[in-house]
């Protein structure tokens, strides 16, 4: 019996942005460090200086974590905690290295896995044509991948759903290069997953055989915002939601 992986998860790299059309690279997301030079004025007071972390900056915004950089030891930590050996390479981490990622389901004894994002755990933007250029390059890089791993890595393709036929017209393309279906989150921007809106997408998926992969996240900045804060010593902080 065949062992599937059915949330697997990709750190996306700056790889993950090549596959965007020469028109369309001015939405190219930027990689941010805390100690990086590219961090000047509002940035660096957004981030968490002094952390192994690395973010987003996507139309002048810090819109999601990229990486964290684990020390050998916290690694050791996470091994002891589970009982199982948890040290992950970056580059099986961000598939740069597609092979070295088989071989590690290999040690796991894992046939398939299915894909999700990071970087669209949350909403990447509030412009269509900026989510339509995002979400065209990592699909096409999550279809080389496919390729590369010889139907061993399936993925859950993700829509420019702030534009719905641009979303529809993505939808077979994806399923022709390896999705096995659609990445949605409990709420996308001021919708929640009934909402006729998406009756056109529902009835798109069903047609091709795909499913819908809802995962933990959350489309809404305003709600997620809301959610993040924490009580602490009487007074309301931001915090991580």
């Amino acid at each position: 019996m065949a062992t599937i992986d059915a949330d697997a998860h990709v750190v996306e790299s700056e790889h993950t942005w090549d596959y965007m059309d020469p028109s369309d690279r001015k939405y190219r997301p930027v990689l941010v460090t805390p100690d990086g030079a590219r961090e000047e004025g509002p940035v660096r007071s957004i981030l968490d200086i002094g952390s192994a972390r690395s973010y987003w900056l996507i139309d002048g915004k810090i819109r999601g974590l990229a990486r964290t950089v684990l020390t050998a030891r916290q690694w050791q930590e996470l091994a002891e905690a589970s009982g199982r050996a948890m040290a992950v390479t970056s580059a099986a981490q961000s598939l740069e290295n597609v092979e070295v990622r088989v071989h590690h389901m290999d040690a796991l004894g894992i046939d398939v896995q299915v894909v999700y994002p990071t970087i669209f755990i949350e909403q990447v933007t509030d412009k269509p044509e900026i989510e339509v250029a995002l979400c065209t390059s990592y699909n096409r890089w999550m279809a080389d991948i496919w390729q590369q791993g010889h139907g061993r890595i399936r993925w859950m393709c993700v829509l420019p759903l702030l534009s719905l036929q641009d979303a529809l017209d993505m939808l077979p393309w994806c399923k022709d290069n390896g999705a096995v279906g659609v990445f949605m989150r409990p709420i996308e921007g001021e919708r929640l997953l009934h909402d006729p809106y998406f009756d056109r997408l529902y009835d798109a998926v069903s047609s091709l055989n795909l499913c819908l992969g809802v995962h933990v996240a959350n489309a809404n900045p305003r709600e997620r915002d809301l959610l993040g804060q924490r009580v602490a010593w009487g007074g309301v902080v931001s915090g991580p939601s």
